[in-house]
């Protein structure tokens, strides 16, 4: 696994680079952010090459190839759900979000990251176009629905993420024929999909 996070660590290293700086990522440049030594840049440049992950010229810097650049665009997308997460849901101070964002990026799945993305995306402009319109039940206009995001404890009524209901007014819905009244904060902590 360790060995995983230096790879990803390394391509989101120089992606950051590409994006920034619209240049080549130099050995130097990689060894500052990553406070590496240049030699170990170098080292690792050359198996990313093998990897397919970077174009290397030695003396000249490295470029992502397209698998590359896939590979460190995911993880750069998880970093930035994830300090968002931290910072603006959970209220921890910046600096402790970036350090916190940066480990959970390699370990975490991406139906995970689709399911923290679905929960902040009102709030999040981590991605430039989110895939997720969410609308919390607790607004939610009367109409069918798919369960995004819902507290655990809903899960006994049937409400879970995946599931379709029929929201009927802001805090009642119908899911299978049964009526079910949910209280206002479990309302505001589930997000749901129009359907129609």
């Amino acid at each position: 696994m360790k060995s995983r996070k230096r790879v990803e660590d390394y391509l989101e290293a120089i992606y950051n680079i590409q994006k920034r700086e619209r240049r080549v990522a130099r050995t130097t440049d990689l060894a500052k952010a990553l406070d590496v030594r240049p030699s170990s840049v170098t080292e690792m440049l050359l198996k990313l090459n093998e990897m397919g992950y970077v174009e290397y010229t030695p003396y000249r810097g490295a470029v992502l190839t397209e698998k590359g650049e896939i590979v460190a665009g995911k993880i750069r997308r998880y970093h930035k759900i994830f300090e968002v997460f931290f910072r603006e849901f959970l209220g921890v101070c910046e600096e402790e979000a970036k350090k916190l964002s940066c480990e959970i990026e390699h370990h975490v799945s991406e139906d995970v990251a689709m399911k923290v993305c679905a929960l902040i995306a009102s709030e999040c402009s981590a991605c430039e176009e989110c895939e997720f319109l969410p609308v919390r039940l607790s607004e939610a206009e009367p109409g069918e629905y798919r369960v995004t995001v819902s507290p655990a404890s809903l899960e006994k009524a049937g409400i879970k993420p995946g599931v379709v209901l029929k929201v009927i007014d802001r805090m009642k819905v119908e899911l299978g024929g049964n009526t079910i009244n949910i209280s206002d904060k479990l309302a505001s902590l589930t997000l749901l999909e129009k359907i129609r």
